[in-house]
């Protein structure tokens, strides 16, 4: 096995295992918006939604190293080896605070790291749009006769940035969760959850388009 055929063997199981168990996730917190449920197994089922997310968020933060792997081997991308190694690094500390701060959601801490989450994931979105724009000016990193693979990484940088949407639109969910234990069920509750779960609904399918779409164009090169 060569060193493209390795990378690109992870690339694959990189995008199952990102939809796949995202899907789960989805299901999940989708659920746990049904009122007929108990409030203990629904809680059951927004934590166990919680923790399978883990997975989808190391396999999305792990397409951007990956990526540029095979870009590196393809010869479409001009980086030198401590360019590679940044990335690889910058990764690993993107990923470690994605995680940390979702395991700990339910903590000060977990808040904290949340939001710094958000930042280096617009930053990631922000630059690699940029960096798809300006390759294409003969001014990037990628080789700009190479079209398909400045739509596959803007459209990845745009994927993060929806991320970002689905993060935000999904967060008055734990509020109302967390009210509702004390509360008890409420007309007001249930409306903000089941709106909730409306909104992220809208975003999370056109995110699982994208992401789908992404994959189309790096397997069929027809842009």
């Amino acid at each position: 096995m060569t060193g493209f055929e390795f990378w690109k063997y992870l690339h694959i199981l990189m995008f199952v295992f990102w939809i796949g168990t995202d899907l789960a996730v989805y299901l999940s917190a989708r659920k746990s918006a049904d009122p007929s449920l108990s409030f203990d197994t629904r809680i059951m089922l927004l934590h166990w939604a919680l923790r399978i997310e883990l997975l989808p968020r190391i396999m999305w933060k792990a397409a951007l190293p990956l990526g540029v792997m095979l870009s590196v081997d393809m010869g479409l991308m001009d980086l030198s080896g401590t360019g590679v190694a940044l990335v690889w690094l910058f990764t690993l500390v993107w990923g470690a605070v994605s995680v940390t701060g979702a395991y700990k959601y339910d903590q000060p801490v977990g808040h904290k790291l949340g939001q710094v989450n958000n930042v280096l994931t617009g930053i990631v979105g922000v630059g690699l749009i940029g960096l798809a724009i300006a390759s294409y000016a003969g001014a990037g990193p990628f080789d700009g006769e190479a079209t398909w693979l400045l739509w596959k990484v803007g459209l990845y940088g745009l994927i993060n940035l929806m991320v970002i949407l689905m993060l935000i639109v999904f967060d008055p969910m734990g509020v109302a969760f967390a009210r509702m234990a004390t509360e008890g069920s409420t007309p007001e509750l249930e409306d903000t959850i089941s709106s909730v779960m409306s909104r992220s609904t809208v975003v999370i399918w056109s995110t699982y388009g994208t992401i789908a779409l992404v994959a189309f164009i790096a397997t069929t090169k027809v842009i």
